[in-house]
C-alpha cells in the first residue's frame, strides 16, 4: 500500500522487530521539530531519518512510516523549546480540517476599557483615614534611617520625590538603588498619601515643604509640564536639594522618572574638584571616552533631571530656591541656567576666562585638562555629563547610549518622549529598568489569562524579505520611512489578533524605522544632531497610539525585551515554545478555526499550557476573520496608529499618520479619507500624497527649511 505522502510502505513481514528506544527517538524528532513530516513523501523522510539516527534499521523505518500523522504529531509530555534554539527548529502546526470562519469578535467585550491596578493602587485603600495625629517623620529621620541602612560608609546621599499618581516610578527608583546594592536614599513625598504608603514600604522619607512650612501639593493628578503645580513641585525639588546641601551632604538629585541603570558614585568620584556635575540637554554627538562632556556645553540647556552636587555648591542652591520663591512662579530649570550662566565683573563661564576676572584662579590647566568650566560669577567649577552616559530618550533613540566607552550607561532619563507618563513607561519597561510586581509576568490584562504570544525573529524584520530589503538601506526617504514601518506593522496587526484570540498578551516585536520623531519639521533627525539610521530599536512610543492602548490594556503589548527581563521567573522562561504556522501561512481563509483551536489550551498536545508561544510565518490573521469581524476589529484597530513628526508641507500639518490597514483596500482611515486604490501616506488629514511634493533646500528660507512644492490636491477634508 501507499504510506504518508505516497510513498510506497515496506513489507513489515520480512523485517526484525524495530527496536523500541529507536523509535522513540524518532518520535522525539518529529515532535521537537528536528525531522519534518510535512510537504514530505516518506522516502524524503526515510532519507533524513537515517541521517538523523544513523543506526535505524529497516524495520524502524517500517514502523515509522506505518504509523499515523496523528500519533507522530500529538506531542506526549512538556515540549519546551528555548527561544531561537537552532538545534530542533519550531514545531510546525499541521492545518487540519478546514471550516468557513464564523464571527467571534462579537462575542464578549472584546474591546472593552482595561485598565491594570498595580499592587501599591490596592494598598491605598487600606492606608489609614486622614487626621491621624501623628507627626510625619522629617528630613533629618529620613537621612538618619538611610544612612543606618547604609552603613558605616554611606557615602553621597540620593535623592528624588514623587507624589501619588505617579507612585510607580518612585518605586521603581527604590528597587533600582536596592538592586545597584545602593541603601544612602530617600525618598521626598509631595503629598500624604504618597507618604504614608513610603512609611508602609519602610523607605526612608518625609512631607515635602515641611521645612518651609508649605503645605503639601495635591497627589491625585498630574503636574504637567510649565501647569502651576509643575512649577510648584520645582520648588520643592530645589528646596530638598538646598536642606541636604546645608546638612553638609553631598547628594545625587534625580527626578523619579530618571532611573539608575548602574551605580554612578564612582564616576562622580574621579572630579573631586567639581563642584556640580549636571545633564544636559544638547542633541549634538556627546563624548564616548568614558569622560565628562566638553566645558563649552555649559552654555546649552542644560537638564536638572540629575544633579550631582558637593557642599560648596550650597550658595548657588540657597540663591536658586531664593529666586523661585519671588513674583509670579517659575520654571526651575530657567532660573538654574540663569544663575550658572551669570558673569558679573567680568567672570568667567563655562571655558572661558579672562587673566585677573573672576573665576581665573578656580580654573586651573589642570581644571580644563579635566573638562571642568565655571559657572555663577566664577565661583564653582560644573561638568556636563555626557548624555551617551546619562541617556534621554533621545539618546536612546540615536544610538549615541551604545557607543560610550564604559559599555553601559549609568542613568536614562524617560524624557525627550512622547505620551508623558504612559511613554515613560513603555520606554523604561523596553530597557528592563522597570519594576512591575509579579502578576505582570505571569499572566496578561482583562481576559488575556492564558500566557504570552510573541513574533519570532522580530516579524517581519526576521524574514527573508526583511533581512535583505532595499528599505534598510540608504538614500533614506520619508516614503521608505513610512512603507519600512508598514511593513512591519502587518505582522504587528496579526500577532495582536492571534494573541487576542488566544486569549494571550500580544508581545511586540522589534522594530526599526528610519526616521526619529519630533516635535517640529526634520528630515529624518532632528537638526543639529547626529543618529544612527535606520533606527533599529524603534520605541512603541513613535509608531503606536499609546493614549489609546493604555484604556484598553488588553491590547497593550508588552516590550519586545519582556521575555528577557530578569524578573520574570525562570519557570515561565522555560515555558516557552516555539512554533511555526507556515503550513497556514499557504492556507485558505477557513483555517483560522483550525489554527486557533490547536493553539489554545486543549489544542494540539500541550501547546495551549505553554507560558508563551513564539510564532513564526505568522498568517494574515485580519484576512482570515469572518467579514463582519474585519469591520469590528477595524473600527477599533485604525485607532491604533500613531503619527511620524514632522515634514516639511505648506499650509498642510506636517504629520503622518501610521495605518495599521494600509494594505487592505477599500479601507477608511482614521481622519476619514478613503483609500480605494492603493494607500499612500498623506499629510495630516488632507488627501495630498507625499509622494506628490518636491523639496528644494537651495531656495527655503534658509539651510533647515526647503521650498516645497506640491500637487495641487492640498485641501483639508
Amino acid at each position: 500500500g501507499e504510506g504518508w505522502g505516497g510513498a510506497p510502505r515496506h513489507s513489515s513481514s520480512a523485517l526484525a522487530a524495530p527496536r523500541s528506544a529507536e523509535v522513540d527517538g524518532v518520535l522525539a524528532n518529529v515532535r521537537g521539530g528536528a525531522l519534518q513530516l510535512l510537504n514530505q513523501t516518506g522516502a524524503q523522510f526515510a532519507m533524513a531519518l537515517h541521517q538523523r539516527v544513523p543506526t535505524a534499521a529497516a524495520a524502524t523505518e517500517a514502523t515509522v512510516l506505518a504509523m499515523p500523522l496523528s500519533s507522530l504529531l500529538a506531542p506526549e509530555g512538556p515540549m519546551v523549546a528555548a527561544l531561537g534554539a537552532p538545534a530542533s527548529g519550531p514545531l510546525v502546526l499541521p492545518v487540519g480540517s478546514l471550516k468557513s470562519p464564523s464571527p467571534v469578535l462579537g462575542r464578549g467585550d472584546w474591546f472593552a476599557r482595561v485598565r491594570r491596578t498595580e499592587t501599591w493602587e490596592r494598598d491605598v485603600a487600606e492606608l489609614p483615614k486622614s487626621g491621624s495625629k501623628a507627626k510625619p517623620p522629617t528630613l533629618d529621620d529620613a537621612l538618619a534611617q538611610a544612612r543606618a541602612r547604609a552603613g558605616s560608609n554611606p557615602g553621597p546621599v540620593i535623592a528624588t520625590f514623587v507624589n501619588l499618581k505617579r507612585f510607580d516610578f518612585g518605586l521603581t527608583w527604590v528597587r533600582r538603588c536596592e538592586k545597584l546594592g545602593l541603601r544612602n536614599f530617600v525618598v521626598g513625598a509631595l503629598d500624604p498619601e504618597a507618604l504614608a504608603l513610603l512609611q508602609a514600604l519602610k523607605v526612608p522619607t518625609f512631607q515635602m515643604g515641611a521645612t518651609a512650612n508649605r503645605a503639601p501639593l495635591p497627589g491625585t493628578h498630574d503636574y504637567g509640564w510649565n501647569s502651576v503645580d509643575f512649577k510648584k513641585m520645582g520648588i520643592e525639588k530645589v528646596q530638598l536639594l538646598a536642606d541636604i546641601l546645608e546638612r553638609n551632604y553631598t547628594v545625587l538629585l534625580m527626578d523619579a522618572d530618571a532611573v539608575l541603570v548602574a551605580d554612578p558614585l564612582p564616576y562622580f568620584a574621579r572630579w573631586p574638584e567639581a563642584d556640580v556635575l549636571v545633564t544636559t540637554d544638547y542633541i549634538g554627538e556627546p563624548t564616548i571616552d568614558g569622560g565628562i562632556d566638553r566645558a563649552k556645553l555649559l552654555k546649552y540647556t542644560m537638564n536638572i533631571g540629575v544633579i550631582f552636587a558637593r557642599p560648596a555648591f550650597t550658595g548657588l542652591a540657597q540663591a536658586w530656591i531664593s529666586q523661585l520663591s519671588k513674583g509670579s512662579l517659575q520654571w526651575d530649570q530657567n532660573v538654574f541656567y540663569t544663575l550658572m550662566s551669570s558673569r558679573k565683573n567680568g567672570a568667567g563661564f563655562a571655558d572661558e576666562v579672562q587673566p585677573g576676572s573672576p573665576g581665573s584662579q578656580l580654573l586651573t590647566l589642570a581644571a580644563k585638562d579635566k573638562r571642568l568650566g565655571l559657572v555663577w560669577d566664577g565661583k564653582l567649577l560644573a561638568g556636563v555629563l555626557p548624555t551617551s552616559l546619562f541617556c534621554t530618550g533621545f539618546t536612546f533613540v540615536s544610538g549615541y547610549c551604545d557607543k560610550n566607552a564604559l559599555g553601559h550607561p549609568f542613568t536614562f532619563h524617560a524624557c525627550w518622549l512622547f505620551y508623558e507618563a504612559h511613554g515613560k513607561r513603555v520606554r523604561l519597561r523596553s530597557l528592563r529598568v522597570w519594576h512591575d510586581d509579579a502578576k505582570y509576568y505571569q499572566r496578561g490584562e482583562g481576559d488575556r489569562t492564558n500566557g504570552f504570544l510573541a513574533l519570532a525573529d522580530d516579524g517581519w524584520l526576521g524574514t527573508k524579505e526583511g533581512r535583505h530589503s532595499e528599505l534598510l538601506q540608504p538614500p533614506f526617504t520619508t516614503a521608505k520611512h513610512m512603507q519600512l514601518v508598514h511593513e512591519q506593522l502587518r505582522f504587528v496587526r496579526s500577532g495582536m489578533l492571534l494573541a487576542a484570540l488566544l486569549g494571550r498578551q500580544f508581545v511586540m516585536p522589534r522594530m526599526a524605522c528610519l526616521y526619529d520623531k519630533w516635535w517640529a519639521e526634520h528630515n529624518g533627525t532632528i537638526p543639529a544632531s547626529k543618529m544612527d539610521q535606520p533606527i533599529r530599536d524603534c520605541p512603541m512610543d513613535h509608531i503606536l497610539e499609546l493614549n489609546v492602548l493604555n484604556t484598553h490594556q488588553q491590547w497593550l503589548p508588552r516590550q519586545h525585551s519582556f521575555l528577557q527581563h530578569e524578573d520574570m521567573p525562570p519557570a515561565l522562561k522555560q515555558s516557552r515554545l516555539n512554533v511555526s504556522l507556515r503550513e497556514f501561512s499557504k492556507s485558505a481563509p477557513g483555517s483560522l478555526s483550525a489554527l486557533v483551536s490547536a493553539l489554545r489550551p486543549g489544542g494540539h498536545g500541550q501547546i495551549g499550557s505553554m507560558h508563551t508561544l513564539v510564532v513564526s510565518s505568522i498568517p494574515d490573521v485580519y484576512h482570515m476573520l469572518h467579514p463582519s469581524d474585519q469591520a469590528t476589529f477595524m473600527s477599533f484597530g485604525k485607532t491604533l496608529g500613531s503619527l511620524m513628526c514632522c515634514t516639511w508641507s505648506p499650509k498642510l500639518n506636517g504629520f503622518l499618520n501610521y495605518d495599521l490597514f494600509w494594505d487592505v483596500i477599500p479601507h477608511t482611515d482614521s481622519v476619514g479619507r478613503t483609500f480605494t486604490q492603493e494607500w499612500a501616506p498623506c499629510y495630516g488629514n488632507t488627501k495630498q500624497r507625499v509622494t506628490d511634493c518636491s523639496y528644494d533646500f537651495r531656495l527655503g528660507r534658509d539651510s533647515s527649511h526647503p521650498k516645497v512644492t506640491c500637487g495641487l490636491d492640498s485641501r483639508p477634508l
